[in-house]
Parts: C-alpha cells; structure tokens; sequence
C-alpha cells in the first residue's frame, strides 16, 4: 500500500472523526439521562450505551477505507452528512426505545445497507448492469407491492403494509415500489426521450406536444404501482410515487414539452378527482386523517360502519398530531435536554413522528439545522449528476431520482409532523427507525458515491468534489 494511498479523502475523514465524537457523546448523554431519571448511577449503563455507535463508526469507518482503496477523491461529503444524520436517529431512538431499538436499526437496516453500499461502491459497474437488467428488476419491484397488497400482513389499522415470505423477515415493499419506478423512468427516458422529443408537434405556439405512446409505459406503471399501495391503504407512499414521477419527466424531458404534458395531466387528474368523488369511497383511514388535520382537538364523534365509536376526533386521529404539535412548542428553540423531554406521549415517536421528538428535546436549532443537512445531500446529488458525462443519460436520472426521493420523503414527513398537511406515515431517510426504508436509502447513497467515480474519470477540470 503506496503513501500516496494515504492523501485521498482527508476532509470526509475528518468529517467522520466529528460525526464520530458526536455520536458518542450523544449516546453518553442520552444514557447519563435517563439514568439520572430513573433514580440510578448515570455512568452505569454507559458500556452498553456505547456499543451501538462504535459500532456504526467502524462501518463507516471500512466504508471510508474501501473508497481510499479505489483513489478516489470526489464527493467528500455525501457520507458525512449522511452519518451525522444516522447518529442523530440512532440517539434518538436509543433514548426512546433503548439499546434494543438502537440495534434493531442497525441489524436490520444499517448494516445490510452498507454492504449494498460497499457492494456497488467497490463494483460501479453494477450501475450499468442496472441498466441492462432495468426492466426484470422493475417488474419485480412492481409484482411485489401487488402481492402484498393481495397477501400481505394485516396489520391492526386493516392496512396491508409488509410482505412474509416463509421464515424470512416481513418487508414493506412499498419502498421496492419507489426504486422500482425510479430505475424504470431512468431506463425509459433514456431509451425513448430523444424520440419522443424529436417527433413531438407544436401545440399553441411555443409548446410541443410528444405522441401520447411514448408516455403510456411510464404512466402505465406508475398507476399500477399506484393502484398496489391504495389497496395495501399506503397513501403516503403514493404521494411519494407521485413526486417521483413529475419530478423524473421534467428532469428527462425539456421544459417545453414538459409543460405541455404536465398540462394535459392535470387536467386528467382533476378528471378523475371529479369521477372518484361521485364514484369511489373514501377510506376510513383517509378521512380520519383529513379530519384530524382540519382540527386536531376537535370533539366530533367517529363512526364506523354508520355506528358511533364513542371516540371523537381528539381522542383517536387528532391524538397523536397534538402530542406532536405540544412537544414541538415545549421545545423552542434550544430544546428541553436530550432524555429531560416527553416524547414518550407522542405516538410512534420512534419512527412517524421522531421529528416531533428531536424538536422537543433538542429544540428547533437541531431541526433547522436536520433540514440544512438534507438539503446540503442533495444538492450534493444533484451535483454529481450535473458534472457527469452527458451520454449518461441513465446515471444522471438516476441521480436526479434518488434526489427527489430524499427530497419528497422529507417535505412529506416534516409538513405532516408540523400539521401543514395530513400525516402520512412516511418515514424521514436516517432518522426514523425502519429496516427496508434505511436499507434503500443506504444502497441510494452507495449508487452516488459509485457514479461519482466516474466524474473523478473525465480528468482533473471535474475533480469537483473535494480536495485531497
């Protein structure tokens, strides 16, 4: 191993050194807390308190090494940010649910998702072989939210959210569904997009308008994936889809054209939304949630099957967006003390509403300070895909696609903890303690750190990305 081995990447390590420290000093916090809470000696749960981040650090630590392996240079801050975000949650959920919980995101979800990383960070390669393989992997991707959604577990709200298959694991395959969709358009658009906008006609001047068979296949799977997740009552993942699909048009498509069919779809959707309201049913846990956002204290009684439940709307939906909007409020803006809170009254603290629980016990500074690093990823992203080489037509959407994936998930979740929209039970990328989703999110980062490669190829005037 030459010297010269030793010159690559000494700002992302630096970087993790401090996320390191961070990490560490918020797991000693969080124990000594609720230590001091319980009446107990604060240092004595501090060996077990310090395993689950040693743990992720060293992982971060071999990720690390395996790119200075491939002298590499670029992109020095993506798995930074991404592991200060990862601390945050895991410290957060430590607190909340103890080292059980802490090890239950890393087993199922981190761990797994950083040997998808390393896999394709080592293998940059396989990103092309995604390409050649985009359709039998999208179609699998899509066939399976369409079992679940047909044999899928029954959870307690009659959702059908994950998948058994024999002793293996439950997976929630609504984030298949995501990447699934993602790798099709990506694919797609590179196969179609010059054709479609080279044979489009002029509509009303400035505007063109493409054959409407260039965009039956996306459409045709994005409402296929669409109809699984109604069926399995994942709404929140549909307004994922959704973005995803708007968001992939117009980063393949010029804006010219895109305007015109954006055009033409939302005169469809308002279409079908006048069908569906005299048609369709609304479910249950829709209207619940619709309610529940109007006025989370409101006394108006639920019914269920035309019958009154003796539940009003404050006591059940409404419930959990208050305890939200309470915690939010008693945190201000430095928070009450991380462990010193009571995020243990907000329901699914750990997972739908942890940024609920980060505001109360680390204040609004902390999650302000969340949302700069989710924009600073994916401006990152965004970067990577803007300096690649213009015939990777592929590995730029994909780019463009794991952007806006990170981008929907955070707007969705964080306007929903903060009522400026319904809740919809999706989870925030790092944070929220979930397996399939951290996985996802983990091997979407790998794929940047792979591509990424690829700028450092073109030359020394693309060596962007961060210094030696």
């Amino acid at each position: 191993m030459s010297f010269r081995l030793f010159t690559y990447r000494n700002v992302e390590a630096l970087l993790l050194a401090f996320v390191g420290a961070i990490a560490v000093l918020g797991f000693v916090m969080a124990a000594a807390a609720l230590q001091v809470r319980a009446q107990a000696e604060p240092l004595a749960a501090l060996p077990g308190a310090l395993a689950p981040p040693l743990a992720a650090g060293v992982t971060f630590a071999l990720l690390h090494l395996l790119l200075r392996l491939r002298q590499t240079a670029v992109e020095q801050i993506a798995m930074p940010v991404v592991g200060l975000l990862l601390a945050i949650g895991l410290i957060m959920i430590y607190r909340l649910r103890g080292p059980e919980g802490a090890w239950q995101q890393l087993l199922r979800g981190f761990f797994p998702g950083a040997a998808l990383m390393a896999l394709v960070i080592a293998r940059p390669r396989l990103v092309e072989r995604l390409r050649r393989w985009a359709i039998p992997v999208s179609l699998v991707g899509l066939a399976l939210p369409i079992a679940t959604a047909v044999f899928g577990v029954v959870d307690e709200t009659g959702a059908r959210l994950a998948l058994k298959l024999g002793p293996l694991p439950a997976i929630q395959t609504s984030e298949i569904i995501k990447a699934a969709l993602l790798i099709f358009l990506a694919w797609y658009i590179e196969r179609q997009g010059e054709a479609a906008e080279g044979r489009a006609r002029p509509v009303l001047g400035w505007l063109r308008l493409p054959s409407v068979r260039y965009f039956i296949p996306g459409a045709l799977f994005a409402a296929m994936g669409t109809l699984a997740l109604v069926q399995m009552s994942d709404f929140g993942a549909v307004l994922i889809l959704a973005g995803l699909f708007i968001g992939m048009l117009y980063a393949g498509f010029e804006t010219r054209i895109f305007i015109a069919v954006a055009a033409i779809g939302v005169g469809l959707a308002l279409l079908s939304g006048v069908i569906l309201a005299f048609t369709w049913e609304v479910p249950t846990i829709i209207q619940y949630r619709f309610l529940a956002f109007r006025d989370p204290w409101s006394e108006a009684m639920i019914f269920a099957d035309g019958q009154p439940t003796g539940i009003t709307i404050s006591q059940g939906p409404g419930y959990q967006i208050q305890q939200a909007i309470y915690a939010t409020i008693a945190g201000g803006i430095t928070g009450r003390g991380l462990g010193f809170g009571s995020p243990e009254y907000i329901p699914l603290a750990h997972s739908d509403f942890i940024f609920a629980a980060i505001l109360e016990e680390l204040g609004a500074v902390t999650g302000i300070a969340i949302l700069v690093l989710f924009a600073l990823l994916i401006l990152r992203i965004f970067r990577t895909a803007a300096l690649l080489p213009s015939g990777q037509v592929f590995e730029r959407l994909l780019l463009v696609g794991i952007g806006i994936h990170f981008f929907t998930q955070v707007f969705v979740m964080v306007g929903g903890t903060l009522n400026l929209m319904p809740m919809t039970g999706v989870t925030i990328p790092f944070l929220s303690q979930g397996g399939m989703a951290l996985l996802v999110n983990m091997a979407e980062v790998g794929i940047v750190l792979a591509l990424a490669q690829r700028v450092e190829a073109e030359g020394p005037v693309r060596r962007a990305g961060g210094s030696r």
